[in-house]
């Protein structure tokens, strides 16, 4: 495998209609809506960016063949693309772009999912899915199968959405307060240390692996090293990047309280 293949092999398939639907919906979303961000707009066309590179070039040729590549397709849906998906809030757009009859179905199934859209809900669907698609025999069947690799990724990026959503405050309303925030990224980064510890320290998991690394004249255990360190220190930086953000901005807020009520108290 060389970079130009890792990022050359494009192989369109149904996941690029489905990315062109939801940019063609977001953009149509942004005409009916006045003054909406422009950094919303740019997180949402990132986040569809990462996914086309993931879902469809090399990066997912190579994830048929190699559990590394396998391993940073998924921290790309996961931890990148998922994160600047939420921060472009599309629900919070729809809602303001919709009319009549619609807009009101869809606040109602907002207001009944609002006790759901919490961080910690999120951190247990995404380490659920992470650990059941990594160290269950669905990891192996995914690379064999393109129709169970496909479905992988939807409970991934869905698990990961439910998880990144209420932390960029990509739902309409207050965000969660930020000790629940702190919490959900602090929950995440034990399974996913676990799940790098197991890869780092076990045997080669997966026959299929094997038999494809050997054949791109991969060390099978070197390459589910790699998966490992990936994972583990991959998914490590960037909760712990995101774990700096939500704390400055919590400081942040409190600064600006504290100002506003001094300046209500000299007056």
């Amino acid at each position: 495998m060389t970079p130009a293949q890792l990022l050359g092999d494009w192989e369109p398939g149904p996941p690029l209609a489905s990315l062109a639907a939801a940019a063609l919906a977001y953009a149509l979303g942004v005409r009916r809506v006045r003054a909406w961000p422009r950094g919303r707009s740019l997180a949402f066309a990132g986040g569809l960016g990462v996914l086309l590179v993931a879902l469809q070039s090399g990066v997912h040729v190579w994830g048929e063949r190699l559990q590394s590549v396998h391993m940073a397709e998924h921290m790309l849906v996961a931890l990148v693309a998922a994160p600047l998906l939420a921060a472009g809030a599309p629900l919070t757009l729809a809602l303001r772009a919709l009319r009549g009859g619609a807009r009101r179905r869809l606040a109602a199934a907002l207001r009944r999912t609002r006790s759901a859209a919490h961080p910690v809900v999120g951190c247990a669907a995404l380490a659920a899915a992470m650990l059941a698609l990594h160290l269950t025999a669905l990891y192996e069947l995914g690379a064999r199968e393109p129709l169970a690799h496909d479905a992988e990724h939807v409970v991934l990026l869905a698990a990961a959405l439910a998880f990144w959503t209420p932390l960029v405050g990509g739902l309409p309303g207050p965000a969660p307060a930020a000790a629940g925030r702190i919490a959900a990224l602090l929950a995440l980064m034990a399974p996913m240390g676990a799940l790098g510890a197991v890869l780092l320290t076990a045997a080669p998991r997966f026959a299929h692996y094997e038999r494809t690394a050997a054949a791109a004249g991969v060390s099978p255990a070197a390459d589910e090293r790699l998966a490992a360190v990936l994972m583990w220190l991959g998914g490590g930086l960037v909760l712990t990047l995101a774990l700096l953000v939500v704390a400055g901005d919590a400081l942040w807020q409190e600064e600006r309280r504290m100002r506003r009520r001094e300046a209500v108290a000299a007056r």
